[in-house]
């Protein structure tokens, strides 16, 4: 492999993490600052000029929010393997205790921010009466997504990583869902990195039959470890990409054989929703291997900044669009606008908040 290459590239994942972040709140600006294709545009679309048609085809392209997040486990997966692996060549050892430290102070400043904002944001919304809050909408799609928890249970649970298993997640910050998993997934990695560091190959078809009896026979299981089981499998493939690029000790034939296993496996499972995820894992793993070792995307460098402020971002923006969406169905009789100018407006002003809260409570803990 070639390093000098690989190390250059880095910079690419961060403006493909920012990149990601920003699909996931337009995503969100669309369905929550859009009045909807099937509760709106497809009902009267004589409504529609051909400028605001255009945008109607053309924001459906932001509709993949769920599979925006199996891009951040992928992702995930390869900076948390690539960074232990290159501190452990560099001291000849792995401390647990630095590692969970950085956890800790990657995860909880943001987080704690993301708890605060959706409070305030959750309780003027709630005061003020917009339909939003409680699943009053002429929406089905919000009503049915859309339920603020702010009891202290919500908060714990929150804090100790089992929402959407045990607890709801926090009021309307929604994307809060996806840090259940990226914290275990943390987690797993100490005990796996040192099976893996034993036995490589043993490890990896251990994982990938974990994933399988998650998967049959998940009804034994406790539901928080049949839930991160399901998908681990997905942020276990990024790490192996790091290993191949990094180590050199993992043959990248045993690479693809793993990759192919896990595609072959969701295509036979692809009636099912973790069917169609692995078989996307198994792209999106190809596609950051050539990011990383060709040139073909340098020109993602000059996006390199929004990765800085990515995961903030992601943490804080719901809570603010859902204020904003309760906001204009309250000036509009129950109804989202049938242009897109709000969604637009929307997504400027969460990227304003994000930007502004990295500096505050992420960028202290998390600069060099």
């Amino acid at each position: 492999m070639y390093k000098p290459l690989i190390k250059e590239n880095l910079k690419n994942l961060d403006a493909l993490r920012g990149i990601a972040a920003c699909y996931v709140l337009i995503h969100h600006c669309r369905w929550l600052l859009w009045e909807g294709f099937e509760t709106g545009y497809s009902k009267h679309p004589e409504t529609y000029n051909w400028f605001n048609k255009i945008f109607v085809y053309l924001m459906s392209a932001f509709k993949f929010g769920n599979e925006a997040v199996l891009f951040f486990f992928v992702l995930s997966g390869f900076v948390i393997h690539y960074s232990v692996s290159r501190r452990i060549q560099k001291e000849g050892k792995f401390s647990i205790t630095e590692y969970l430290v950085k956890r800790i102070r990657r995860i909880y400043p943001p987080l704690l921010i993301a708890l605060l904002v959706t409070w305030l944001l959750d309780t003027a919304g709630m005061k003020l009466g917009y339909p939003v809050y409680f699943s009053q909408t002429a929406y089905p799609s919000i009503n049915e997504n859309i339920h603020p928890h702010l009891d202290p249970t919500t908060l714990l649970g929150n804090l100790f990583f089992v929402q959407k298993i045990y607890t709801p997640v926090w009021g309307t910050d929604g994307a809060l869902w996806s840090l259940m998993y990226e914290w275990w997934f943390y987690m797993l990695y100490v005990p796996l990195l040192f099976l893996f560091r034993k036995n490589k190959y043993i490890t990896t078809a251990g994982v990938f039959l974990l994933w399988i009896l998650s998967l049959l026979y998940g009804n034994y299981m406790p539901l928080l470890a049949h839930k991160v089981l399901n998908l681990f499998i997905i942020w276990y493939a990024g790490m192996l990409l790091a290993d191949v690029l990094i180590e050199k000790t993992f043959d990248i034939r045993a690479g693809l054989v793993f990759l192919f296993a896990v595609a072959f496996s969701g295509a036979a499972l692809a009636f099912s929703v973790i069917g169609k995820e692995v078989i996307l894992t198994a792209l999106i793993t190809a596609f950051l291997y050539l990011v990383l070792t060709t040139r073909i995307f340098n020109a993602l460098l000059h996006l390199e900044k929004l990765g800085a402020f990515s995961y903030t971002l992601y943490a804080v923006h719901m809570p603010l669009i859902c204020l904003i969406s309760g906001w204009l169905m309250h000036r509009n009789q129950g109804r989202l606008p049938a242009h897109f100018g709000y969604a637009f407006a929307g997504t400027l002003l969460a990227l304003a908040l994000g930007w502004v809260l990295h500096l505050a409570g992420e960028k202290p803990f998390t600069k060099k």
